[in-house]
């Protein structure tokens, strides 16, 4: 267990205890037992991803010593399987809005299809100490990502906001990267996702030759996601040699304490912080009386007032900007789909992923559309919709991205924007709107397309001939069809973020002015008692917010 976990899990009950005494946010659960359950609970996600050829079942087989997941199935049958450490064994599948049900290792091999929908999957526990030694990592098994790009769409938008890292498996005996899991790590590149390098079957052939693969396949993934792979790994699950795998899984491990931080404490400081104002009002260290109280009240109602209009105001003035944002997106868009005709033209007539390339392309355009073009218009939103509010204003905005992810586990890492009085603490939005909406686009697009060239290459032996024709088709048919189509789309995603984050600042601004409110009314209250009962109440005061504050010092000395 982390320290920072320790710490909160500790702290969590005296705290819940103090909170309720000041009746200070009238429900604590909405982010102190949130933070507690995720202490608990605490998990994160490493995706085993690669062809359906590269081993990835057997592999994780041999790493448990037991044959649990099904290999050699088809395809179409494959269900992601979490595999994670816990003291009992328990194996479940997921059904419709999230409900598991049990299911036995019979199961796992011959009945899914039967048992689970489409976008199912399933959760396996054991006792086993290797996964004893990884308490936070979740080891996925994926469909491989050549079964097209509803499969490879699934695997981003599901986990890539709950990953750790994606562990890349590729077989000795293939030697690089196939296109499908090269235009996957394209993707994946977007969100600065972390690889491990996984060869597979590397008793296949000659150490040197498998050395050689190894080299291949490291320099490919850097050629494709501009960045070095956490580490490049050989394994033979038929000989079980995984020494080099454990060793980064268990170094992994280690890293999962960055996401925890992030994920649990980041969202319980500031509340913390927050509290903690909410006591120095009460300790009264501006001696206020009962005259100036009400003045403050009065001036935070007005504020408040003002803020209300100018974020009505900045709202209106952002949703004027869609439309050029999104041109800007759809010329992105246009641009990447046109530089890929020619691999566009041979999937085409050669019956390849067409869909899948087209469906990576426009995702990863859009992502970085969104990055670049709309990502700066919500910054500046923020920071002009916070600008005059009082001083001692800190409120916390959570502000992400909807990514598609089902929340399994309600521990998936949020982004924090910490405005003060005129600025925002601003990390970079990773996080990529839900685009699963286009994955049916193309697919429908394309479904088309694809019965018109099998038609065409009936009728044409002139390869030159039915390459023009195939790239006409193209230009003059798909990519404007998509265009259209993706764009009708993606509006109302930018419109639903528009207003999102205008209600996440709006409730946490009023969330503030309550609370500020409450906390000079209970001063005036308890001023009005006389000073001896006020000089009692302050002491106390003053205990809890010392409390308070070392729980922050601890929190921030322990990352």
């Amino acid at each position: 267990m982390f320290k920072q976990q320790e710490i909160i899990l500790e702290a969590a009950p005296g705290l819940a205890a103090t909170l309720k005494k000041y009746q200070w946010e009238s429900s604590p659960k909405n982010w102190l037992e949130l933070a507690e359950a995720k202490s608990q609970n605490f998990s994160v996600i490493l995706p085993f991803v690669g062809a359906f050829s590269a081993g990835k079942s057997t592999l994780l087989n041999a790493l448990i010593g037991t044959p649990l997941f099904p290999t050699n199935i088809d395809p179409e049958t494959a269900f992601p399987a979490e595999l994670f450490y816990e003291p009992a064994e328990r194996i479940s599948g997921a059904v419709d809005n999230g409900k598991k049900i049990p299911l036995s290792r019979d199961d796992l091999k011959h009945n899914l299809p039967s048992l689970l929908p489409k976008d199912g999957y399933v959760s396996v526990a054991l006792p086993h100490p290797l996964l004893a030694r990884l308490p936070h990592l979740r080891l996925v098994d994926m469909p491989g990502w050549d079964s097209g790009i509803a499969t490879h769409t699934a695997a981003i938008d599901n986990y890539a906001a709950r990953s750790l890292a994606y562990c890349v498996v590729v077989s000795a005996e293939e030697g690089n990267l196939r296109e499908s899991l090269r235009r996957a790590l394209r993707e994946l590149a977007v969100h600065k996702m972390p690889i491990l390098v996984v060869i597979s079957k590397s008793d296949k052939k000659p150490s040197e030759d498998v050395d050689a693969v190894a080299e291949q396949v490291h320099s490919e993934v850097v050629a494709v996601t501009g960045q070095q792979p956490f580490a490049t790994v050989k394994v033979s699950a038929r000989k079980n040699q995984f020494d080099e795998l454990i060793d980064a899984l268990v170094r992994l491990e280690h890293n999962a304490e960055a996401l925890f931080a992030r994920n649990v404490t980041q969202t319980v400081v500031p509340k913390l912080v927050s509290f903690s104002a909410h006591l120095d009002t009460l300790i009264n260290s501006d001696d206020l009386d009962s005259e100036k109280i009400q003045a403050q009240c009065d001036q935070l109602n007005a504020d408040m007032a003002t803020f209300a209009t100018r974020l009505d105001d900045e709202t209106r003035q952002l949703e004027t900007r869609v439309q050029p944002v999104l041109g800007r997106i759809m010329d992105r868009i246009g641009t990447a789909l046109r530089e890929d005709m020619d691999s566009l033209v041979s999937d085409a007539m050669y019956g390849g992923d067409l869909s899948g390339s087209i469906g990576t392309t426009v995702r990863l355009a859009a992502q970085e559309g969104i990055a670049n073009e709309f990502n700066p218009e919500i910054e500046r939103y923020l920071n002009r919709a916070i600008e005059g509010l009082p001083a001692d204003f800190s409120p916390e905005i959570n502000y992400a991205f909807d990514n598609g992810h089902d929340d399994r586990d309600s521990d998936s890492p949020s982004l924090t924007i910490t405005p003060t009085l005129t600025t925002i603490l601003l990390p970079l939005l990773k996080l990529i709107p839900k685009l699963n909406v286009i994955s049916t686009v193309i697919l429908g697009v394309v479904g088309l397309l694809e019965s018109l060239f099998a038609n065409k290459q009936k009728q044409q032996a002139d390869e030159a001939r039915q390459r023009e024709s195939v790239r006409r088709e193209i230009t003059g048919t798909v990519i404007p069809d998509v265009l259209r189509q993706v764009r009708a789309a993606l509006q109302p995603i930018l419109e639903e973020h528009i207003q999102s984050a205008k209600q996440k600042i709006s409730d946490t601004v009023k969330a503030q002015q309550t609370s500020h409110i409450a906390a000079l009314q209970q001063l005036q209250a308890k001023l009005a008692e006389g000073q001896t009962a006020f000089a009692a109440a302050r002491a106390q005061y003053q205990a809890d917010r010392d409390n308070v504050t070392q729980l922050i010092t601890s929190l921030e000395s322990a990352q």
